[in-house]
């Protein structure tokens, strides 16, 4: 025991550190998709049917996944701490593949500001390579195997994960028995989700949200010719590049198609996940200092985590939470904060109103509400022409509150994917009641 918890004892430090990292010293990053996250998995506790009663745009295992702590503990520190525990597997696979120089992967992660391990599908579907790389390294025989994790990886984030066909395809073009062993392992997981959608009836609403609905969402999100598009670009390039140079190493090929994360939001967050995977390709070049350059990461990330608790105090002056339930125990930026105190009790005047809001997931959640389409109010994330279908749901509404969340509807940032074309459609449609602290309340008769 002592021999084990010596050799293994860096992993409970980056557990520990990286539970830390969410929860007390990187508030900021809690916010937005970890949050929409954290609903799915609580409104799986519930009983809720992705796709049928709340709207995820992404198959769903990190969802069911993150759900299971959820049954004994419904908290947003919960999801914390199973992420923290996946993040901390990652590297213990990790060093299985490259050794302790694996931690040299914590530069990239903290520089970006832990974006790149945010508690999002993004990186299960990421977690889901790194268990493919270190397969094909130890077990490369292991094809049903392989097959079947490819298969998972499609169920976290599908349009990654159908891309992690393509190594096995090129990598092994003569050796027919080996890919139809890992289609084999794949199509038997594609089997059972399917039987699932059909069994919750969500099929249909499935193939809509996640396919037809691309349409909507690369129309209505991302400025693709920015900044982190042609950084991304120049990254797929050297990746191409160490790709046909190293081409007996299929990670590599895994690798490449890391640029699948980037697409089509080519933003800071995505490329965050991205230049994870072009950082793994640089790992096997690394000969001499690897376990010291890892070790200086790790020394690095703390470091990064103070400057963002301490350089970033003025400005967020972080509060622990207290007063939202479910939420208990975790830093928010005191303005924020306060502000949802007040939100909510306004939104407790009125019963069960329609809130369209970036708040609303969260004062469910604190209400143990149910989830619904309109927790997650993004452009693209309602299906094919979903803004439309959402209106039509407005307009079946009838003797019921809408409040408004005039800061959000206001918002001039290029970034925001607030739909506010529904949010339009409510101000112009229905009869004002009142509008107090940036807060609209309106009524359809």
């Amino acid at each position: 025991m002592i021999k084990f918890i010596k050799n293994n004892y860096h992993y409970f430090i980056l557990f520990i550190f990286i539970f830390l990292t969410y929860s007390i010293f990187v508030f900021s990053n809690n916010y937005g998709d970890p949050i929409a996250n954290y609903g799915f998995s609580y409104a799986i506790t519930r009983g809720e049917i992705p796709y049928v009663d709340f709207n995820t745009i992404s198959t769903p295992l990190y969802s069911f996944v993150m759900s299971i702590g959820l049954f004994i503990w419904n908290n947003y520190s919960m999801f914390l701490l199973e992420h923290s525990i996946a993040v901390t597997v990652m590297f213990y696979i990790l060093n299985k593949i490259y050794g302790k120089k694996a931690y040299i992967l914590l530069f990239p992660i903290s520089f970006f500001f832990f974006y790149s391990i945010n508690p999002t599908y993004n990186f299960f579907a990421f977690f889901m390579m790194i268990i493919l790389l270190f397969l094909e390294k130890k077990y490369p025989d292991k094809d049903y195997l392989i097959g079947v994790i490819i298969g998972l990886a499609i169920l976290s984030k599908h349009t990654v994960g159908c891309l992690f066909v393509l190594p096995s395809l090129i990598f092994y073009f003569k050796k027919k028995e080996k890919i139809l062993k890992r289609f084999v392992g794949l199509l038997g997981v594609g089997l059972l989700f399917i039987i699932y959608l059909l069994l919750t009836n969500s099929f249909m609403r499935f193939i809509d949200l996640c396919f037809l609905g691309l349409f909507d969402f690369s129309s209505k999100n991302g400025n693709v010719f920015n900044f982190w598009f042609f950084v991304s670009i120049i990254c797929l390039i050297i990746s191409l590049i160490i790709t046909i140079k190293n081409k007996k190493n299929i990670s590599n090929y895994y690798l490449l198609m890391g640029i699948s994360f980037v697409i089509p939001l080519f933003d800071l967050n995505h490329f965050a996940i991205y230049i994870m995977c072009i950082t793994l390709q640089f790992l096997p070049f690394i000969k001499k200092y690897g376990d010291y350059l890892g070790f200086l990461s790790f020394v690095f990330s703390i470091i990064i985590c103070g400057f963002c608790f301490f350089g970033f105090y003025d400005d967020f002056k972080p509060v622990l939470n207290k007063k939202i339930k479910h939420f208990e125990f975790i830093n928010n930026a005191k303005n924020n904060y306060n502000k949802n105190i007040k939100k909510f009790k306004y939104f407790d005047k009125y019963k069960n109103p329609l809130i369209l809001s970036y708040s609303k997931m969260v004062y469910d959640i604190s209400r143990d509400k149910d989830i619904d389409y309109f927790n997650v109010l993004l452009y693209g994330n309602f299906g094919y022409n979903g803004t439309n279908k959402m209106i039509k749901e407005i307009k079946k509404m009838h003797n019921r509150y809408i409040i408004v969340d005039m800061e959000d509807y206001l918002n001039k940032n290029d970034n925001s994917q607030f739909d506010k074309d529904i949010v339009y459609y409510v101000i112009s449609k229905s009869k004002k009641i009142e509008c107090r602290k940036k807060v609209c309340v309106y009524y359809r008769e």
